[in-house]
């Protein structure tokens, strides 16, 4: 039994040590495809183009738009994924703060791979309590785990929308009366702000429809 723990202990070292050191010009590599992915990301992560809907019309631009999303995202983690394969996380120490948002964006963004986001919950929550990676990283993929789990959230950072537009946790909170304190720990801003935020982006992006259904402003957190 000894031996059995020793080599399996052996092959964790092993396998923790298989990452590559990065280079100097690895990491210019790097970074730069960093880059890319948090651009081509974003591009996709609202809604469509003005230019598209006129072209296309509103029903036909979202699908176009939501297929090619779909493909951006599954080709952005696959190229997460070879980094992690090769190098680990992409912290702070490897890539600098800004950059390593980057490498974290495809995997919030990960909801067709829950396992592959659980995985690197696991690894997140050791880096940020390193200081390698920002807090609010992992607060924010704690709770993007626990809905795609079908659970409450801790940290209250994925919204879904009420009738009236207004933001509110979606599948709830893990416990609300504390929600702020744990927030301020994290580095996330204050529940109303975020809320109020959130809420406020909505009815912008949203206008028209709410001004048909004689919603003349966003519903704000008193």
């Amino acid at each position: 039994m000894k031996k059995i723990l020793l080599l399996g202990i052996g092959l964790a070292f092993i396998s923790c040590a298989t990452h590559k050191k990065i280079s100097d010009s690895e990491r210019e590599k790097l970074i730069s495809e960093l880059d890319y992915i948090r651009d081509i990301d974003q591009k996709y992560a609202r809604i469509p183009p003005a230019e598209m809907i006129s072209k296309y019309g509103t029903k036909v631009a979202w699908k176009i738009f939501e297929t090619k999303r779909d493909s951006v995202g599954k080709d952005n983690q696959s190229k997460i994924k070879k980094m992690f394969s090769q190098y680990g996380y992409l912290g702070i120490n490897q890539v600098g703060k800004e950059n390593t948002s980057k490498f974290w964006i495809p995997i919030q963004h990960a909801d067709n791979d829950v396992e592959f986001q659980k995985k690197i919950l696991r690894v997140l929550k050791k880096e940020s309590e390193k200081n390698n990676a920002p807090k609010n990283e992992y607060a924010m993929l704690e709770d993007r785990v626990a809905i795609n789990t079908n659970q409450k959230q801790r940290f209250g950072s994925q919204v879904i929308y009420n009738e009236e537009g207004q933001a509110i946790p979606k599948n709830g909170l893990t416990d609300s009366a504390n929600v702020d304190k744990l927030r301020k720990e994290y580095g996330l801003p204050a529940f109303k702000e975020y809320y109020n935020h959130m809420t406020t982006m909505h009815f912008e992006m949203n206008k028209n429809n709410f001004l048909e259904k004689g919603i003349t402003g966003p519903k704000l957190y008193k």
